[in-house]
């Protein structure tokens, strides 16, 4: 099978081709025209590479030529208020014209790479499935808003005949890019002993099952379905210091208390403001760091009979290769 693969050099794209060339299938994927091949070294030789950004709209027709399924994990992410239009311009414009342009071609299958950010959360219910719509409320960012608008557009192309597979994963455990931002930053901040630890869950899922589970979907006839992949939930106090056992590190004990979390909201928002970056704390990010909700994984164990790596399993492996990618 020839899959079209968005978003193919980050760390959740770039697991699923390795899982796609694993299997035997073949891979065509987008890339911008400054991304780093660092997350595909080893099998970038493997793919057929095309420059092309989510707004190219009349481009994709191109891009689906001979193509039998479509992957679609790129995105911007950004917690950032500033950003919102040009998150809703590449996560919500940029899907619509990409579903537009399958609904045009020969392909049938589309697999979208959400998030669990999607997922309706509220304060009195601390267990999620997929049943739990959408609300709109004080624990929905400016990118949860865009990903549950993304979905939207793709549920469209389910209406219209596509068959549609929704993954929406928790946060995403893996060796990516050593920075300030995207999910591998967890383990950048406990490797330099930062001191706070919020008070609330973090929910976590390995790449790799990302990637296995993304494939045996794409593989099958299971078609408009949502499959929340999570492999537990635990306080941010043993996920920090499972990471920094690894690492040989102190973990993070200070809680802060909700006036601190304040004080950092305007602080980062000022920081962020003279230095033209993008604010990484937000009021809505600050409110969820202190809640304690989990994420059930029960469809998509029982329908693929499914098995999630362990929190300690994960965790080992990514500081191992973090260590011999940046010498730690």
């Amino acid at each position: 099978m020839k899959v079209l693969v968005t978003g193919a050099t980050g760390l959740v794209g770039s697991f699923i081709c390795q899982a796609l060339l694993a299997k035997g299938h073949q891979v065509r994927a987008t890339k911008r025209e400054q991304s780093s091949f660092d997350l595909v070294e080893e099998i970038k030789e493997e793919i057929e590479w095309v420059d092309a950004e989510l707004g190219d709209a009349i481009f994709w027709e191109h891009l689906l030529e001979g193509v039998e399924a479509v992957v679609h994990a790129a995105a911007t992410i950004s917690f950032d208020k500033r950003w919102e239009h040009r998150m809703y311009e590449t996560n919500v414009k940029g899907t619509a014209d990409l579903i537009n342009a399958v609904l045009r071609s020969e392909v049938k299958d589309f697999l979208h790479v959400s998030s669990v950010a999607a997922i309706g959360r509220r304060p009195d219910k601390e267990r999620l499935n997929e049943k739990d719509r959408w609300e709109g409320n004080s624990f929905d960012s400016i990118y949860a808003r865009s990903k549950y608008y993304q979905e939207l557009e793709v549920w469209r192309g389910a209406e219209e005949g596509l068959h549609v597979k929704i993954i929406n994963p928790s946060i995403v455990l893996g060796p990516g890019a050593w920075t300030n931002s995207g999910s591998t930053s967890v383990f950048k901040y406990v490797y330099e002993q930062r001191s706070f630890c919020p008070q609330g869950s973090v929910n976590y899922v390995d790449v790799r099952d990302v990637a296995d589970i993304s494939v045996q979907l794409l593989e099958s006839d299971i078609k408009n379905e949502r499959f929340i992949l999570n492999a537990g939930s635990t306080d941010y106090k043993h996920f920090f210091g499972t990471i920094a056992k690894k690492f040989g590190k102190k973990g993070p004990q200070k809680t802060p208390q909700p006036w601190m979390l304040k004080i950092a909201v305007f602080l980062e928002w000022l920081r962020a403001r003279l230095s033209g970056t993008q604010t990484l704390i937000t009021k809505e990010t600050a409110l969820i760091s202190m809640n304690h909700f989990h994420f059930d994984n029960d469809k998509v164990s029982s329908t693929l009979d499914f098995e999630f790596r362990s929190l300690e399993d994960t965790v080992s492996w990514v500081t191992e290769e973090l260590k011999k990618a940046h010498s730690l």
